[in-house]
């Protein structure tokens, strides 16, 4: 008597995970870099106010941190819990800024791009669920050439806005211009400013 093998099993949930098309591969791709963003402008924000508001600077850090690891998780294939992802990108951003009158000041840049990424991310997180689950065929999957320019191009404009927002923020304040690493007036010490100029 010979041992029957076991029926596959689907994974929890019923149907198997359907196959992305182009669409809510892009979609999916752009909302983790969104999410990316927005992990990155809040510990640049947190970070800021571990000094003087501890509390709103651990909280700021942990949303931070969480946003970092999920979008990384979505960035190598299907995006992990994605309803409690989307509550959680759509709750993020206006945390953040309502983070800002807590600190005894008003929001600034930071909090503006944090909530704007937050709240890209969550709409393309919607688009991508909603394209990964439409009836019919998921259309072409875009080849490597294709994910990589879709992938590349939500950097770039997600770029747009973290990089003013992590300007804005009190590391970003201080940071040293770029391209003035290391320079000094000949015979001054190190730390000193530069003497300007008399008109």
């Amino acid at each position: 008597m010979t041992a029957r093998r076991p029926a596959a099993t689907r994974p929890a949930g019923g149907a198997p995970p359907r196959a992305e098309g182009a669409l809510a591969l892009t979609a999916r791709a752009w909302s983790a870099t969104a999410a990316l963003g927005f992990g990155l402008v809040a510990c640049g924000t947190g970070a800021g106010h571990l000094t003087h508001h501890l509390p709103v600077g651990v909280a700021l850090a942990v949303l931070g941190l969480a946003a970092l690891g999920w979008s990384l998780a979505a960035l190598r294939g299907p995006a992990p819990a994605p309803r409690a992802a989307l509550g959680a990108l759509l709750a993020a951003g206006p945390l953040v800024l309502l983070s800002a009158p807590a600190t005894g000041r008003g929001p600034t840049a930071a909090e503006g791009a944090a909530l704007v990424l937050a709240l890209a991310g969550a709409v393309l997180l919607g688009l991508a669920e909603r394209a990964a689950g439409a009836p019919g065929r998921p259309g072409r999957r875009p080849g490597p050439v294709g994910q990589l320019a879709a992938l590349a191009t939500g950097s770039v404009l997600v770029a747009l806005v973290t990089v003013p927002g992590l300007a804005a923020t009190e590391a970003g304040e201080h940071a040293v211009p770029h391209g003035q690493h290391g320079q000094q007036d000949p015979g001054r010490g190190p730390g000193l400013p530069a003497e300007q100029p008399h008109h």
